[in-house]
């Protein structure tokens, strides 16, 4: 079995429970998986009031991965839910409680490739092989699924109609689409003073837009049964975690493999006609909580600022979204210890799950607070924290590299000019640098900006959402070297400046449009 399954599903939960509730703070409280289990004590010392340090906002980083893979619907995945739920709680924010969805969890318990008889490095395409809209269990045949292997390279139409798919595998690459030369129409405002960003990851893709959903569907209009992505963009890793993107229900079996592992594969193919593969899969997809904290710390009014991230992972997750919890938590640190009169309006700390699986619990949110007329809090302004990472780059033999430099970076924004204006000074204030304050006000009207903000802005929620797309950032490297330490206070100081200038802004001045929260 892969090492990284038998990790995902074999965390020990005496090490979950067993982790202290308030991080740093080591107090003897203990964390419950129980939804409703007893608040934690809220702690007031000197290291918990104010803007945290470094030191502080890693230590949170730190424990969220030491509880494992934290994929929604697992142990790690209820105790990071819980860890931040405590953490809010011994913090002094006013209100915490969880907010929950159904969502799917799939697991790949095992899992291989074997091509003309002999075993490749391959690993199981996340949400695969499924049975569309149910639950299952799922498995190939006894002795696998054995097929030809057809190389349809890019996976364009084209390329999928000139090939006989009917019965077999098809081989194809994994394009990343977005660099972040793409966005460069967005980009009002730029801070790079040395511009460092002139080199080659500019072009370079992230991983999270990709021609998966295009291929995948082409592919299996065509008669596959099954599929081998090869990786083209990426360094030499297989470990990649696709999101469950929605919009499609691959019903074959599929794997990624490496650069290296694809070209040798096709060498093979190329010296072999009629090559034949045989792929094994067994697992299942359930349905599961996608469980969402939610800390209500009050103001003079109900209209509220949420500021959010997402707690669950692929892999350890220590930039996404450990890095983004960890600056969430921030926040509520500051804020929770300023008093309570010098906030004019409620601010709603937010950690989603289901990031991988869905975001199933992402919407119910969007629902309940934002679309819910009855909703208790008037959302009038979002702010997003995700991904505080280190550049990280393919060297010349194709592995991961990471260099001591900020990854490039982009805030979307579709607030008004007063709210750009300290956007754009707090940026330079705080030298956050190798960061893009990018336009989303038509993404923000149309398809929604590509941050775990998305369904907030779609929904007509002014949205101010820091994001950066590191190439590691759905692999097992995504692990606590990548955190851009240096980043953590400078980027909290940052959007504490950005907050309290939402909260001192009139409702009517804060959208680009109609300022409206909803």
């Amino acid at each position: 079995m892969n090492k990284h399954i038998t990790k995902a599903v074999g965390v020990s939960l005496t090490t979950v429970l067993v982790l202290s509730a308030c991080g740093g703070d080591r107090s003897s409280t203990e964390l419950s998986l129980d939804p409703g289990a007893e608040a934690c004590v809220a702690v007031q010392t000197a290291e918990s009031t104010g803007v945290p340090s470094t030191q502080r906002i890693f230590s949170w980083i730190e424990d969220l991965v030491g509880l494992g893979y934290r994929r929604t619907g697992t142990v790690a995945g209820y105790a990071a839910a819980a860890y931040v739920k405590c953490q809010l709680e011994a913090l002094g924010v006013d209100e915490v409680f969880y907010e929950t969805a159904t969502t799917w969890q799939w697991t790949a318990e095992e899992a291989s490739v074997h091509v003309d008889g002999t075993p490749i490095d391959a690993f199981p395409s996340a949400h695969s092989f499924v049975t569309p809209d149910q639950p299952s269990r799922f498995a190939t045949p006894a002795g696998g699924l054995r097929a030809e292997l057809v190389d349809v390279g890019l996976g364009t139409p084209v390329e999928i109609a000139a090939a006989d798919l009917e019965g077999k595998i098809a081989v194809f690459d994994l394009k990343f689409l977005l660099p972040p030369a793409g966005l460069a129409a967005l980009t009002e405002f730029l801070w790079d003073p040395e511009a460092s960003i002139a080199q080659p990851s500019l072009i370079t893709g992230n991983p999270y837009i990709t021609n998966y959903d295009t291929v995948l569907a082409e592919v299996m209009d065509a008669g596959a049964v099954g599929f081998i992505g090869v990786l083209a963009d990426y360094f030499n890793s297989n470990q990649y975690y696709n999101e469950y993107y929605r919009r499609l229900q691959v019903t074959i079996p599929g794997y990624w493999v490496s650069p290296v592992e694809g070209a040798a594969l096709r060498q093979r193919m190329s010296e072999q006609a009629g090559l034949t593969a045989s792929l094994v899969m067994r697992g299942e997809r359930r349905e599961v909580e996608a469980r969402s904290v939610v800390g209500i710390l009050h103001g003079d009014s109900n209209e509220t600022i949420m500021v959010q991230s997402h707690h669950d992972a692929a892999f350890d997750g220590a930039v996404e979204d450990g890095s983004g919890v960890a600056a969430v938590l921030a926040q509520a640190q500051y804020f929770a210890s300023q008093p309570p009169e010098s906030r004019a309006r409620t601010l709603m700390f937010v950690t989603m799950d289901s990031h991988f699986t869905g975001y199933q619990g992402h919407m119910a949110l969007v629902d309940k607070y934002i679309l819910d007329p009855q909703s208790p809090y008037d959302i009038v302004a979002n702010v997003t924290l995700e991904h505080i990472g280190k550049q990280g780059v393919v060297d010349a033999d194709g592995e991961l590299e990471i260099q001591d430099q900020h990854e490039i970076r982009g805030v979307f924004e579709n607030v008004g000019p007063t709210l750009k204006a300290q956007i754009i000074q707090s940026v330079v204030d705080h030298d956050l640098r190798r960061l893009a304050v990018l336009n989303g006000e038509a993404l923000c009207a149309t398809v929604g900006i590509p941050t775990d903000a998305s369904f907030v802005c779609i929904n007509g929620v002014p949205t101010v959402s820091l994001i950066a797309g590191p190439n590691y950032l759905y692999d097992a490297a995504d692990t606590l070297d990548k955190v851009d330490q240096s980043q953590l206070v400078p980027v909290t100081e940052a959007f504490i400046e950005i907050i309290e200038a939402i909260d001192d802004t009139p409702r009517a001045l804060i959208g680009v449009t109609s300022g409206a929260g909803g």
